[in-house]
């Protein structure tokens, strides 16, 4: 609550970050197929709210707004399933250095977001 842009992204990534860290058997419950009564909770749509109000920093266009919150999701959690499987333990590396590089490239990503459709000739993208 209360920032925008980079900061309002890293503060959502960190959280992510930190509860997966905290707690990994629940965070990879979350990662399943959420049931519709699940999906139509408070909770999931305080969650989804607050994806929405992390974007609302970017100029990403309204009807670009559920690509743009896909794409930060899956690598949040990209990132968060390679690092729960070890997959970065072989470098020596600090994934820190990585975590900050992936929320940093979100963020040039969201500050550049095209403005005209996706994939302007997508049957679902018409107008």
């Amino acid at each position: 609550a209360g920032l925008a842009g980079a900061d309002a992204l890293r503060a959502f990534a960190d959280a992510h970050r930190a509860y997966a860290t905290a707690h990994p058997g629940r965070w990879e419950l979350l990662q399943r197929v959420a049931s519709p009564s699940t999906v139509a909770s408070s909770e999931a749509a305080r969650v989804g709210s607050l994806t929405l109000a992390t974007l609302r920093g970017y100029p990403v266009p309204d009807d670009q707004r559920v690509h743009a919150a896909r794409f930060v999701g899956a690598t949040i959690n990209g990132y968060l399933a390679l690092t729960r499987n070890d997959a970065y333990s072989h470098r020596a590396e600090p994934t820190d250095a990585s975590w900050r590089a992936a929320v940093d490239a979100l963020d040039r990503a969201l500050a550049t977001w095209p403005t005209e459709r996706i994939h302007p000739s997508d049957p679902e993208n018409t107008a």
